[in-house]
């Protein structure tokens, strides 16, 4: 346990630093975290071994990941993503496989070496893409929708792999194979029908409990339950543990949870997603990378380059806009975290040698620290290249219809009399679209009735903010009674979503200016408008006829 905690620390200690310095070489901290694992771990300074408690830590931040991205998702919203996206993913995998068995013959392997080096080139980084896609605002492109259905069939398609790869070493038949396939159909069956029946009813029934959506400890509880969960019932049944809790996570994102969910796991997730960068640098050997440094930088050339023309080249095969297939074909262009999985069973099996199982490690570490520069430029090609498909623009909310929607007008921060007063009066109603957050079911339901976009969730937490909406809104108006929550709401919005207006509540003058001064342009004091209100009632008062 000590050393496990050690290892731990000396991880994200590094991690935090090399990150902070990417950063502020404005570069993506997942690259500063890949060499955190590189420089602490065997191949460099050896004093963090890949155990299994890191692996475990890591496996679970993938999870977790894909979790919190699936609640952005309704089942609606997948299903809008249409079966091209997914015809583009199996045809990714093909074509791939294929072309990457020919770069092994070429390179003198065997052919079930090269078969093997096929399957394991034929993957992407799912973790790393979709968190490049999220970070940069491009999940919800024209690309980035391409890409994150070729990511989900690539997952899909890890099983097969790995049984395929497995009968290429001599280690089972083909009945046997089938068997495997057909049982994890079936497990991957009972599993989704699981979850179906946890979000539609089990879950609603606990978190629509009195007090349990607004108590921010038991929803966190819950969701990292549902996140683990969901990844262990994926593994038990020969499935991805990041591909179930991916579906997890869509299932409960047409939820009116869903927000609330995403902002109490995101602290976990940030921390165990940290560790599983870290811990893919681990296996890194800069030693032996430099002394075959040749023959690394030309595999990496060959897998970046050759994995974004065969991914290319499957989306125009598909169909997809030259847009939107070549910017997805640089998102693509790396070898993923899963491929280790295979090259472990390859190496196992007799089927990549020493120096060749190196090399793969080698390079595809190389190709992943390559990931946060190609999701990047893939954003100035969605915007350069011609011929359809659409680049990333202003902030757009997930609609219940499956499909993205502008951002609204107004963000409402709290639904009480109040929010419910602001609403019915608002001038502009007909013309402005309006966003509402409130902690409370029963609130967050009224606010539907009356038409406006309604979130549950804590608006403390800037996750449920960005979910509603406020980076592409004009104005943000709180209205909830407590000053604490007020100015803390404010502060947030301010950071981040500098060009919205921020009109907010004050109950009492004293409160007034430290509002306005944590970030609120316009501040309403309920104790002179009280005032003024009283004046104009005395007035009236005084001009009307005596009473006897």
């Amino acid at each position: 346990m000590h050393e496990a905690l050690v290892a731990i620390l000396v991880l994200l200690a590094a991690a935090l630093a090399l990150g902070a310095l990417a950063e502020r070489l404005r570069q993506t901290a997942v690259l500063g975290y890949l060499l955190a694992g590189t420089a602490v771990g065997p191949g460099v300074l050896g004093w963090v071994d890949a155990g299994d408690g890191i692996e475990v830590l890591a496996e679970l931040g993938a999870a977790t990941l894909l979790f919190s991205i699936g609640t952005e998702f309704s089942v609606a919203r997948l299903r809008a993503l249409g079966t091209r996206t997914f015809a583009v993913g199996a045809a990714q995998v093909a074509i791939t496989a294929a072309g990457g068995t020919a770069a092994g013959l070429a390179l003198g392997l065997e052919w079930r070496g090269a078969a093997a080096f096929g399957a394991i080139a034929s993957l992407s980084s799912t973790a790393v893409v979709m968190r490049l896609l999220v970070e940069q605002r491009a999940i919800d492109s024209a690309h980035g929708r391409l890409a994150m259905g070729v990511l989900l069939t690539q997952d899909l398609a890890v099983v097969p792999l790995v049984v395929a790869v497995t009968l290429l070493a001599g280690g089972g038949s083909a009945p046997e194979a089938a068997a495997t396939l057909a049982r994890t159909a079936g497990w991957a069956a009972v599993l989704v029908a699981a979850y179906v029946v946890l979000v539609r009813w089990v879950f609603p029934w606990f978190l629509g409990g009195r007090g349990i959506a607004r108590n921010r400890d038991l929803v966190a509880v819950f969701s990292v339950t549902c996140a683990v969960g969901s990844a262990l019932g994926a593994e038990a049944a020969g499935l991805s543990p990041a591909l179930g809790a991916f579906v997890a996570g869509v299932l409960l994102g047409g939820s009116a949870f869903a927000a609330q969910v995403r902002a109490e796991v995101a602290p976990l997730r940030t921390i165990l997603l940290t560790l599983f960068f870290a811990s893919v640098g681990l296996a890194g050997d800069p030693g032996w990378a430099w002394e075959h440094r040749w023959a690394t930088l030309g595999a990496v050339a060959a897998i970046v380059a050759g994995k974004a023309l065969l991914a290319l080249a499957a989306a125009r095969l598909v169909g997809s806009s030259p847009r939107a297939a070549a910017a997805a074909a640089l998102c693509l262009a790396q070898i993923g975290e899963f491929s280790f999985v295979i090259a472990e069973v390859a190496r196992d099996g007799g089927l990549l040698g020493g120096d060749a199982h190196r090399l793969v490690v080698t390079s595809t570490i190389g190709s992943l620290a390559l990931a946060p520069f190609l999701v990047t430029w893939a954003q100035r090609v969605a915007r350069a290249v011609p011929g359809g498909g659409s680049a990333p623009g202003a902030a757009r909310a997930p609609g219940a219809d499956g499909t993205a929607r502008p951002a609204p007008d107004v963000v409402l921060v709290g639904f009480g009399p109040a929010g419910q007063r602001l609403l019915a009066q608002l001038p502009d109603r007909r013309r402005a679209t309006v966003a509402v957050i409130d902690s409370n079911p029963a609130l967050v339901a009224q606010a539907r009735l009356a038409g406006a976009q309604a979130h549950l969730g804590d608006a403390r937490r800037t996750d449920v903010l960005e979910h509603a909406g406020i980076r592409g809104a004009r104005v943000v108006a709180v209205a909830v009674a407590d000053v604490d929550v007020v100015a803390h709401v404010a502060s947030l919005v301010r950071h981040a979503a500098p060009a919205a207006a921020i009109v907010a509540r004050s109950r009492y003058r004293d409160t007034a200016a430290e509002i306005a001064q944590r970030g609120a342009h316009r501040v309403v004091d309920e104790e002179s408008l009280v005032g003024t209100r009283l004046a104009a009632a005395v007035e009236a008062a005084l001009r009307a006829p005596g009473r006897s």
